[in-house]
Order: C-alpha cells, then structure tokens, then sequence
C-alpha cells in the first residue's frame, strides 16, 4: 500500500471517513455539534458506524438549519458530545480519518471534546479537500460538487451522507482515478 495522505494506492486498511453537522460556522464563537457521523471503511465497503444526533446546549442558528435540516426540536432529546465522547474515543481506536475540509471539522471536534473535559486524539488526518485541489480537475472544491461529477452520492449536508461521500472520494483519490 502506498502512503494513503498522499492518494496513492488502493487503501488496505480501515479509515474512517468522518463528517460533522453544527449549529453555526465558527467553534470559537461558540457554535456546537449537532450531528456527527464516523463510517468505517474497507476496500471502499462501511464496516461499522457510529452516528448520532447530538444535544448541542443551544439554539441552531437558523441559517444552518436551513442548509443541514436539523432542528432544535430534533437534538432536544439527544445526547451530549460529553455523554457520547467515550464511545467515539473506543469507535476511532487508531484509524486513520477522513474528512473533506478537516480544519472545520476538526475545529469543532477539539472544542467538543475540551468541553467535555477531554482531549481530541491524534489520529492521522487524510482530507479529501487537499487531495482533491492538487488534481486540478476540479472547478469548484465543495464535496457535493466533486461528488456529483465524480458519480458519488446524492445526498449531502447531513453528518452521515457527507461522510459516506467523503470515504468513497477518498477511495476515488487514493485509487489514481483522478
């Protein structure tokens, strides 16, 4: 298997590709999680998942409900990323993730977890977003852009439809279909 962050070879191992829907564009200004998906891969199969709604403790900014249709009315009842913090941890084991624009989500992901009392891990980091942008092929650089050229998915802007497009553009990327 050739290095997986550099997109090249035919991926051996398990990643997980990993997505995260919030209640607004900026952690540092306060914004949560309030939806998160973490699909397991295979040679390009979902071998485990784990998502879920997330209680975010504030208002959804309407602006981001109307793109990710996620309600207060839908996380009311759900978990905290505190209460779900400890299973994400076992799920994520060592395994590489991928994320297609990894600064986002991971910006939220290490402020979830410090307000959890927690710390984010140091997995291997691979973004679709990166690998995509040094092919050159691509006019626009949004997941659902490349996606809908590539063939890949229909669905997008829920945590667990990202993330599925995510690992299948990875396994585009790393497999030299470019």
């Amino acid at each position: 298997m050739r290095n997986p962050a550099d997109g090249g070879g035919i991926v051996e191992i398990p990643y997980i590709a990993a997505d995260v829907e919030t209640t607004g564009l900026s952690a540092a200004e306060g914004h949560r999680v309030c939806e998160f998906a973490m699909l397991r891969f295979l040679r390009g199969t979902v071998i485990d998942s784990f998502v879920s709604l997330v209680n975010p403790l504030r208002p959804i900014d309407p602006g981001a409900s109307a793109v990710n249709g996620i309600t207060d009315a839908m996380v009311a009842g759900a978990p905290t990323f505190a209460d779900l913090l400890p299973r994400i941890l076992d799920f994520l084991a060592d395994d590489p993730l991928v994320f297609h624009n990894a600064p986002f989500d991971l910006s939220f992901l290490r402020s979830e977890a410090r307000i959890a009392g927690g710390s984010w891990p140091g997995n291997r980091v691979i973004d679709t977003l990166t690998l995509a942008r040094r092919t050159g092929r691509f006019r626009s650089h949004s997941l659902s852009s490349i996606c809908r050229e590539l063939g890949i998915g229909a669905s997008f802007h829920r945590a667990e439809a990202d993330a599925w497009a995510a690992g299948k553009l990875f396994l585009h990327l790393s497999s030299g279909n470019r």
